[in-house]
């Protein structure tokens, strides 16, 4: 089972790496960039608390924001 997933994966990657152009590389980076800063934000809200929590849901929801707008330039840019 094990193997099978990781065939899969490099075989993916493999194909990532050899099909994609470089712009949807660069769109890709910058949605993986967004979800980590998305991620980091709502780690820090579980693990410190929620005091400024208008703070929170602003950086929070442009966040999300921003990465539905990432996806939809990934989506034409194809």
């Amino acid at each position: 089972m094990s193997n099978s997933v990781i065939s899969v994966i490099s075989r993916f990657l493999d194909e990532y790496k050899t099909k994609t152009s470089n712009k949807l590389k660069v769109v890709d980076a910058y949605l993986f960039y967004i979800l980590l800063t998305g991620a980091l934000q709502f780690l820090y809200c579980l693990l410190v608390g929620t005091f400024p929590f208008n703070s929170f849901l602003a950086g929070f929801i442009s966040c999300v924001g921003a990465f539905i707008l990432g996806v939809c330039l990934r989506i034409q840019t194809r």
